[in-house]
């Protein structure tokens, strides 16, 4: 299967480079919010809706404005504006809201489509040439590069480091079938229970943002006392910076192992459709739900399901996992979420309400993919599965609990 794969590698320029970076980033985001405000502003008094043609010409008339401009790199400038066309386009569409103004202390990045060179000088070193840095960037290369460079950009986070970023086109090969399916019930208290029709395994939550609240709050409050635009405040603002940016690496970090192993070792896996929007909006557990990242996990499992041709089932929002006994299929309405362990009054079977949760979402999985057929192979339970699809087994039925836009990825 051809997809889109970014490597990203850590940069480490000298000051002089450094200089010649931030110079990119301050007209690459110059450019975007001098667009942004002359098209805002027509768009407001008019209502006038530019496209991609009218950024363009725009651009060299900002240039004789604005000399300084010539100092970047031309087809940089030209993404910013790709960039700010893309933002309006889905604020139309309804997909984003309305285009904000970039902001200096933020994530920059700007791009370089063209005239571009990375070599490699040893096993772990490798340096980047742009059009008019005179002096190649040294990067640290922990892999090769596979697959065709569409493009590259290069980032600067609020912890002031710099980082490469290379879109490739590369073929990923799906992995074996292993004939397994899993139910997956996340939570806060631990990161997720998941079932797999033997044994039952729990994933702490590792709690990142947690551990290193009490140093945030130290470097805050250092910061707080700082005269803003200082070089003191500077340097404290770059601690926190810091602080936040390794806990959102250890994050990331986390939620890439977990998805990946489960991607590896089952062919099918259900997961809930949460509403996670709402649920954040809860202010004794929104920082909680936040650290958490739900929504991160249930992206990469389902990029990673589509690359090596696994399938991701989606449980009905409404369907109450937990409430409902996995043995009879008696439904607990009673059940609040400061239960932990419930009895079943009708089998009077004790349940641990995550590990019930995860063996309801296996059985989901189950009917769907094999319609309680034992043995059957994993071509044929997609087949079955598949939405629309009528199988080779007209007995083969759909959970009433899956959600109607569970689909097979298949490795086609």
């Amino acid at each position: 299967m051809i997809v889109e794969y970014v490597y990203r590698f850590r940069l480490y320029p000298d000051k002089e480079q450094e200089h010649f970076l931030n110079i990119q980033f301050g007209h690459c985001r110059f450019v975007y919010n001098k667009l942004l405000e002359i098209s805002k502003k027509e768009f407001e008094e008019q209502g006038i809706k530019w496209n991609y043609y009218e950024y363009k010409k725009k651009l060299p008339q900002l240039k004789e404005e604005y000399p300084f401009l010539k100092e970047a790199n031309s087809q940089s400038l030209q993404e910013s504006v790709k960039n700010l066309d893309r933002a309006y386009k889905n604020f139309f569409k309804g997909e984003a809201g309305f285009p904000k103004f970039k902001k200096k202390k933020s994530n920059q990045t700007v791009h370089i489509p063209q005239h571009f060179v990375i070599e490699r000088v040893s096993k772990k070193r490798g340096l980047l040439k742009i059009p008019k840095l005179k002096t190649p960037l040294p990067l640290k290369m922990h892999r090769d590069i596979k697959g065709e460079i569409r493009s590259i950009s290069i980032t600067k986070t609020p912890d002031s480091r710099y980082y490469l970023n290379v879109l490739t086109k590369r073929e990923i090969q799906p992995l074996k079938p292993t004939n397994k399916t899993v139910g997956i019930d996340v939570g806060i208290k631990e990161f997720a229970t998941v079932y797999d029709g033997e044994n039952t395994h729990h994933i702490e939550n590792p709690k990142y943002l947690q551990k290193s609240e009490r140093r945030l709050i130290k470097l805050q409050r250092q910061l707080s006392r700082k005269q803003k635009g200082s070089k003191n405040w500077e340097k404290a603002r770059q601690k926190v910076a810091k602080q936040h940016q390794k806990i959102v690496n250890q994050r990331k970090d986390f939620l890439h192992k977990v998805s990946a192993a489960i991607t590896k070792q089952y062919d099918a896996i259900v997961v809930e459709s949460l509403n996670i929007k709402g649920m954040i909006q809860n202010n004794k557990l929104s920082k909680q739900i936040a650290d958490v990242s739900w929504y991160e996990f249930m992206r990469m499992l389902e990029y990673k399901a589509k690359w090596y041709g696994r399938q991701i089932i989606k449980a009905d929002r409404f369907y109450t996992s937990s409430k409902t006994c996995n043995v009879c299929g008696y439904k607990n309405n009673q059940l609040t979420l400061s239960v932990r362990k419930w009895q079943c009054p009708v089998c009077k079977t004790q349940h641990d309400r995550d590990e019930n949760a995860s063996k309801n979402l296996y059985q989901i999985g189950f009917t769907h993919l094999t319609g309680g057929r034992v043995g059957t192979t994993r071509a044929k339970a997609c087949e079955a599965g598949s939405v629309g699809g009528t199988g080779d087994n007209s007995q083969s039925t759909r959970h009433p609990a899956v959600k109607q836009e569970a689909r097979c990825f298949n490795s086609e």
